[in-house]
C-alpha cells in the first residue's frame, strides 16, 4: 500500500513584483529592456509533522516575501550569460552586449546567478534562495520545493528542486 503524500502550495497577493530585464535568444537576438509585473507562487512536499503539517505557513510565507521584495522594483541582470557583461564599481553597474551598453545605480541592479533572466532561472534562484532560508527551520525532511514565476498573466517559469 502507497503511503499518502503531502504538500503545501502558497500564492499569496503579496508574492509580487514588478522588474526590469532583457534576455538573449535565438542564440544571438537580446530584446530591448523591458519591464514586468510578476507573481510567485510555491510549493514544498514532504511528510506530515507531529502538528499534522508539512510546514510552518508562515515561516514559508516570509521566506517567499523576502525573495520578492528584493527583486521588487529593480532592474535584474544575469551574471553568468556569456555575451551580456555585467560589472560593478563603488556607484555604477554597467551592462554591456556587443555594441549596446546601460548603465544604472548600483542600488537600482540586481545581479542574479543566471544565465539568462528568463522566468524559469528566476525561479530557480527564488526556490535556491527560500531553501536556504528556511533550512534550520524545517529541516531534511521535505522532498521538494517547487516555485512558479508568472511573467505575464498566465505564462509561468517554473523549477523543481530536490530539498
Amino acid at each position: 500500500m502507497n503511503e499518502p503524500s503531502f504538500r503545501v502550495d502558497l500564492t499569496k497577493e503579496q508574492f509580487v513584483f514588478s522588474a526590469a530585464h532583457f534576455i538573449t535568444f535565438a542564440g544571438d537576438i537580446c530584446e530591448r529592456i523591458h519591464g514586468h509585473n510578476y507573481a510567485v507562487r510555491v510549493s514544498v512536499e514532504g511528510p506530515l509533522d507531529e502538528n499534522r503539517y508539512v510546514v510552518d505557513f508562515i515561516a514559508l510565507r516570509d521566506a517567499v516575501l523576502a525573495e520578492t521584495q528584493a527583486l521588487d522594483h529593480h532592474v535584474l541582470l544575469p551574471r553568468d550569460h556569456s555575451e551580456i557583461l555585467v560589472s560593478e564599481d563603488d556607484k555604477e553597474t554597467t551592462v554591456r552586449f556587443r555594441d549596446r551598453r546601460w548603465v544604472f545605480p548600483n542600488e537600482d541592479a540586481v545581479i542574479l546567478p543566471v544565465v539568462n533572466t528568463t522566468a524559469e532561472e528566476i525561479a530557480r534562484v527564488i526556490a535556491e534562495r527560500v531553501r536556504k532560508q528556511t533550512h534550520d527551520k524545517f529541516g531534511d525532511v521535505l522532498t521538494t520545493i517547487e516555485v512558479g514565476v508568472d511573467e505575464n498573466c498566465g505564462q509561468w517559469g517554473v523549477c523543481r528542486l530536490p530539498w
